[in-house]
This record gives structure tokens, C-alpha cells and sequence, in this order.
């Protein structure tokens, strides 16, 4: 093997190791998942990812949907960048699907929320409590404060979704991700795309 070959399988592994250290695959969207019809298909929930989102009065919401299983743990979050007039934000998340009360539909809770809740599904709701965790990628070089982070498990099968929301209505510039997951599964084309997602991340965080 000459040093050519040595030294291109050194950068490969170089650039995998510093993935690895963010986590999270970023998630790109062909259209805004701002309702249930249009919600992100996760199919495999159990793989680390993430979707960055700025809301807005006509794009209030963040839905993800996916085929959970009985018994299946799911881990998932909501967190914001540390910018200053998102100090004060505090998003809140709905987790939606069968069996979550085994007495049927929370009709009270799904009659507090901003949105429709698809029908004969139960409703479970997070809220932004206390002080939120701080959160530095190194790679990237971001700072996050993490809101909600929740493992459940699911007690019937079928279709579920996330929706990461404001319970009042979006105030300009408001924005936030959400993210499932823990399993890190990141492939060799990925290489070729990460100096793209951390340019776009550090975006999203207003940092250039």
C-alpha cells in the first residue's frame, strides 16, 4: 500500500471520527412538515436524526410520523439554539399514536392543542420545564438548549407521530429541532455532504 492510499484512508477516518462526534444526521426535507399529511416519514426511529425548523403563524408545527411497534423504546428531543431572543422560548411536544392511554382518545388533551389530532389516536404532552440543559457540539461549534428529551415505550403498534410546537402563536424568528434516535448510522456518501450540513447548521444557529 503506498502513502497515498495510507494517507487518504487516514482523512476518511478522520472525517467519520468527527461525525460520529455530532451524533445526529441531519434530516432533508423535500417539503415543510407542518401537519400531519405533510409529516416526516421516520423509518427507522431508532437512528439517530435530526430536522431544523423555523416556525411561523402559516408554519406552526413540526411532525414526524413512524411505524412504532409494542414494547418498542423511542427516544426523542427538542432543543433550540442559544441565541439570545430565544432565551425565554419554550417549545412544547405532543407524542401521538394508539394505546397511549389504554382507555382510549384524551379528548381533553387533543382539545388543547393547536392542531388537529389524526383520529382514533391518543395524545401525550411534554412541556418545557425549569432550566433547560446546555448543549455544545464541538464539531460544528453550536450551542443548544435542550427542552424536552424523553425515552417512552410504546404500548401498541401502528402509525405515530412527533410534533414539536408553540403553544402560542410563533413569534417572529422563532425555531427549534427535533430530534429521535440514539443508533449512529452514517454511510460513505455522507462524506460527501457534511461540510454542507455544518455550514447549514451553523445557519441555523446564526453563527457564520
Amino acid at each position: 500500500m503506498n502513502y497515498q492510499s495510507i494517507f487518504a484512508i487516514v482523512v476518511v477516518l478522520s472525517v467519520f471520527s468527527c461525525i460520529q462526534v455530532y451524533g445526529h444526521r441531519p434530516i432533508d426535507a423535500q417539503e415543510t412538515p407542518d401537519s400531519s399529511s405533510r409529516a416526516l416519514n421516520i423509518a427507522k426511529p431508532d437512528v439517530s436524526q435530526v430536522y431544523y425548523g423555523a416556525l411561523e403563524a402559516a408554519r406552526p408545527q413540526v411532525w414526524f410520523c413512524f411505524e412504532g411497534k409494542a414494547n418498542q423504546e423511542i427516544y426523542f428531543s427538542v432543543g433550540v439554539p442559544v441565541i439570545d431572543r430565544l432565551k425565554d422560548y419554550r417549545p412544547n411536544l405532543a407524542l401521538i399514536g394508539p394505546g397511549l392511554d389504554d382507555r382510549g382518545p384524551k379528548e381533553s388533551d387533543s382539545g388543547d392543542l393547536p392542531f388537529e389530532v389524526p383520529q382514533n389516536l391518543d395524545v401525550e404532552i411534554f412541556t418545557s420545564r425549569g432550566t433547560p440543559r446546555f448543549f455544545h457540539e464541538h464539531f460544528t461549534g453550536t450551542e443548544s438548549w435542550i427542552h424536552i428529551e424523553v425515552t417512552r415505550t410504546l404500548r401498541r403498534s401502528g402509525t405515530h407521530y412527533l410534533v414539536a410546537y408553540t403553544p402560542d402563536d410563533p413569534k417572529p424568528g422563532d425555531k427549534l429541532w427535533l430530534s429521535m434516535g440514539r443508533k449512529e448510522r452514517f454511510k460513505l456518501r455522507d462524506l460527501f455532504t457534511f461540510r454542507r450540513w455544518k455550514r447549514e447548521i451553523r445557519e441555523f444557529h446564526e453563527l457564520r
